[in-house]
């Protein structure tokens, strides 16, 4: 990042909108003064504290009224153009831009039994990449490989699956070979024991501890 970058150009900008706001200041302030009784002869007067006596007076003054009258001008444009609308203007709309609203939800498509369930069941050695994995709420995750089985916590897994979510799911899951209990490996489809949205409570979304290098949850706290 250069010079000019990091500090003439925030500089400059901040001195011209400084200049703007004093000039915008002394237009005001200008303009109020030749309101005000006296004319010219008040921008050269000097400061007198006002009188109590004459307080009432002061208030009637034209240059007040007409700092008053140009304040509520404003205010009562604003209002008009803040007011509640009868009906939803154009950016009022779910989607105003686009086809679908960005806060719906990615459904995946419903699962189709009769075109994923076809020809004989096979078993967990027949998974391969480019399987997909279904849920109970449908298509879930894109095998990528299996892995070994392995030892963790005193848990003996028979393999893990790491696989790539679909519509929006996590990127990266380690699903247990255990959670499936239907594989087609004519259609390339294997079926989960999950309704789909428990990835994180069943910490399908963790690396296992074997190439994790994080420290496991009963690991004696380091000294400093």
């Amino acid at each position: 990042m250069g010079f000019a970058r990091a500090i003439l150009r925030p500089a400059s900008v901040f001195l011209l909108v400084a200049a703007i706001v004093a000039a915008i200041i002394l237009f005001i302030g200008n303009t109020l003064l030749m309101l005000h009784p006296g004319g010219e002869q008040a921008l050269h007067a000097e400061y007198v504290p006002p009188d109590l006596t004459v307080m009432r007076e002061e208030f009637l003054r034209p240059d007040l009224m007409a700092a008053f009258l140009l304040s509520l001008l404003v205010l009562v444009v604003c209002a008009v153009l803040a007011r509640p609308r009868t009906e939803p203007g154009f950016l009022d709309q779910p989607v105003a831009i686009g086809e679908k609203s960005m806060f719906t939800p990615v459904a995946p498509p419903a699962t189709d039994l009769e075109a994923t369930q076809r020809g004989p069941r096979g078993t967990w050695s027949d998974l391969a990449p480019g399987f997909t994995l279904y849920a109970q709420n449908g298509p879930l995750a894109k095998v990528v490989t299996v892995l070994p089985g392995e030892s963790e916590y005193g848990r003996v897994r028979r393999g893990l699956v790491y696989a790539t979510g679909l519509f929006g799911a996590n990127e990266e899951m380690w699903i247990p070979v255990e959670a499936i209990y239907a594989v087609y490996p004519e259609t390339g489809s294997a079926f989960l024991a999950a309704k789909g949205d428990e990835i994180e409570h069943f910490g399908w979304n963790r690396p296992p501890a074997s190439f994790r290098r994080d420290a496991p949850p009963h690991a004696p706290i380091s000294s400093f």
